[in-house]
Formats: structure tokens, C-alpha cells, sequence
């Protein structure tokens, strides 16, 4: 497991190289671009999915779920505990290719490594693949959150895939950023800059991070994310709950109406950065308003649901539902944010459950052709 030796200091700024290895500039995909297939995690019985074997198989119905509205329109592959490989193909379609791997928890795009595309090979005529495994310490050692065994599935994946993996110090989660494939990143300082996460780093440091291993050259820095994100169910403040890039310069911002809501200031004060805001080619952000779910509560406690945290896939966007008066306006925004791609609901209150949404359970691999 890695860890980091000793914190950062503003001199050590200067010591980041440029682009890994120097001979090529690694290219962060956005969400919306042409994928090979998704990786998912199925869930382990621990804690954190249930504290009995219904909430359990709750848990991994609604993993289920997202599997299965993503393979109608891109393969799927799972990652499961040795110990469940018996049960696993009881809830998710037989045709799932299964990888027997221990690990404790099944959000891969928060735990995981990020994918990248490099240069055309000569040999293959394909993209290069790559990846960014970047360093989990369980959001931050939050109690009740097992995790020493994911570090585990950068390797294994990069294994598998042929990608060149990249190992990096920084602590950072797949839902800590968005991009839009061009350069920009919208990130969280909430992650971030934790100081139970990384501490010692500035947004220079960060920055560097980012531009040492991909093609990121500009991030607009937001507080954080959701209020009930940063709470004891939460997991510190993932951006991708409150943004999104649908396409670039066209971010989508959960927006709460209540002003006697959190989030009511979270959302204003994100539209304000948003507006003042550029990306990395110089232009200016089109930000669109995706009204919260009406429910404040549901039978267990608070809930911070939202829309924007979604999942593209290949000809089609897989967007949570929670059963709410404002599904429905929330959907057909959507569609219209993402033209030419099926909106794919699934129920999404399990997931919210265990502290998270519909995009921290699949981490994409982007397609190699040209």
C-alpha cells in the first residue's frame, strides 16, 4: 500500500517533471468519450453494504442494476471476492465476465485507478492505453471504511488491459474531479487538499500532480461537494454529486431550490466560481440548473440525492431515479444535455445508502481506436 512519506512543502512545486516518462502527453478522457468497456466491483459482505444479509443483497441488486443497463450498450466486467464467486452470477447476468480479486470495497471509481490514452501505436494502429493509479487511503481513514486491500486493482486491471500504470502518490478519488477531455478539470478542495489525505498539499502541488500524468493544464477549484457528503455517512466531499460536464464548457450544477436547505449555498456558491470561471482553452463555462430531488428525508435519515452524478456509456447515459416528483424534469434535462444518447434510469436509493452515486460503482476504459 503506498503511502505517503512526509508532507509537502511550497519548494518541493518545482520538482514535479512534465508529462511521465517525456515521450508522451497522456490524455485524460471525459466521461462522454467512445468507451471499450466498463469495470465494476461486485459487493463483499461487509459493513459498509449491510448490517444483515438483506441489506447485503440489497447492495448488490442495486450494483446489479447499473451492470445491466450498461451492457446493453458496452461490455461489462466484474471484479469479485474469491468468496463470492459462487453467488455472484445469482444477481448479474451469466454473460458477465467475472476476475476473482480480493478487495474491500465495490465504488471502483472512487477507489480505483483513472484510465488514459496515449499516442497511435505504429504496430497496432490503436491509442496506447494508460493509467493513473492513484493512492487510496480510504477516504481519508474515515472509521468503518476497510481498504487496505484496494490498491490491489490498479495492477490487476492494468494486467489484464495491457495499460501502462502509472503509480502516484497523490490521494485523490474518481468523484474528487470531473473533466472535459480538453484540458480542464473542476476539482474538490474538500478532497483534495484533506490534510487526512494529503497533507501538506497545496493546489500547486495538486495541480502539478495533474499535469505530471495526463493533459490537464487547467483546474477551477470548488469547496467541495454536498453537505450530507461531508457528514459521518458521507465520504468528504465528492464534486461530481453537485457537477458535470456534459460536453465542454457546458457543466451541469445540482441545483438546490430550498433556501432554508445546505445545499441552497453550496449550489449559489459553486454557480458563482462556475460563472467567474474559464477553462483551459480560455472560454467561458455555460453552466445549466438541474433542480435537487423534492425529498429532503427518506424513512432512514437526510438525503442529499442528485441528478447530475450520472453515468455515460456508449450510446446512452445511465442517470439515477429515486422515485420523485422531479425524476421527470430531471431526466428529460439530461436528455437534452446529452443528445444522442438513451436515458437510462435506475433506482438509485441503495446506492445513496452506502454514500454513494450511480457514477462511483463503474470505472470506464476508454476505446484504443483512433
Amino acid at each position: 500500500m503506498r503511502e505517503q512519506s512526509a508532507s509537502l512543502g511550497e519548494a518541493d512545486v518545482e520538482d514535479f517533471p512534465g508529462p511521465a516518462g517525456g515521450e508522451t502527453t497522456w490524455h485524460l478522457p471525459a466521461d462522454t468519450e467512445r468507451q471499450e468497456r466498463l469495470w465494476m466491483a461486485f459487493p463483499r459482505d461487509y459493513h459498509r453494504m449491510g448490517a444483515n444479509s438483506w441489506e447485503l443483497s440489497g447492495a448488490r441488486r442495486a450494483w446489479a442494476r447499473v451492470a445491466h443497463a450498461v451492457m446493453d450498450h458496452e461490455p461489462v466486467t466484474l471484479l469479485v471476492d474469491p468468496a463470492d464467486r459462487q453467488v455472484v452470477h445469482t444477481y448479474v447476468d451469466p454473460l458477465v465476465p467475472v476476475v476473482p480479486l480480493a478487495m474491500d470495497n465495490p465504488f471502483l471509481r472512487l477507489s480505483g485507478p483513472a484510465f488514459t490514452v496515449g499516442g497511435v501505436d505504429r504496430e497496432t494502429g490503436q491509442h496506447r492505453l494508460g493509467m493513473v493509479d492513484w493512492a487510496f487511503n480510504g477516504f481519508g481513514r474515515r472509521p468503518g471504511i476497510e481498504y487496505r486491500l484496494d490498491d490491489v486493482a490498479g495492477g490487476t486491471i492494468a494486467e489484464l488491459t495491457g495499460a501502462r500504470r502509472q503509480l502516484s502518490l497523490l490521494v485523490n478519488e474518481g468523484g474528487a474531479y470531473v473533466t472535459d477531455g480538453e484540458g480542464t478539470v473542476i476539482a474538490s478542495e474538500a478532497v483534495l487538499l484533506d490534510p487526512a489525505r494529503n497533507p501538506g498539499w497545496t493546489r500547486a502541488h495538486v495541480e502539478a500532480e495533474f499535469a505530471r500524468y495526463t493533459d490537464v493544464r487547467k483546474v477551477i477549484w470548488l469547496p467541495g461537494g454536498l453537505t450530507h457528503d461531508a457528514g459521518p455517512r458521507g465520504l468528504g466531499g465528492q464534486v461530481d454529486q453537485l457537477v458535470a460536464f456534459a460536453s465542454p464548457t457546458v457543466v451541469l450544477l445540482h441545483w438546490q431550490e430550498n433556501p432554508s436547505h445546505p445545499d441552497h449555498e453550496v449550489s449559489a456558491r459553486a454557480l458563482e466560481i462556475l460563472q467567474g470561471a474559464t477553462d483551459a482553452r480560455g472560454r467561458t463555462l455555460n453552466v445549466a440548473a438541474v433542480v435537487a430531488p423534492l425529498a429532503e428525508a427518506d424513512a432512514r435519515a437526510q438525503v442529499s440525492w442528485s441528478y447530475v452524478n450520472v453515468l455515460p456509456v456508449n450510446g446512452a447515459v445511465v442517470v439515477p431515479s429515486f422515485d420523485d416528483p422531479h425524476d421527470e424534469g430531471a431526466h428529460q434535462l439530461l436528455e437534452a444535455a446529452y443528445p444522442g444518447r438513451t436515458v437510462v434510469p435506475v433506482p438509485a436509493h441503495r446506492l445513496y445508502r452506502r454514500g454513494v452515486g450511480v457514477r462511483h460503482v463503474g470505472l470506464p476504459q476508454p476505446s484504443r481506436r483512433p
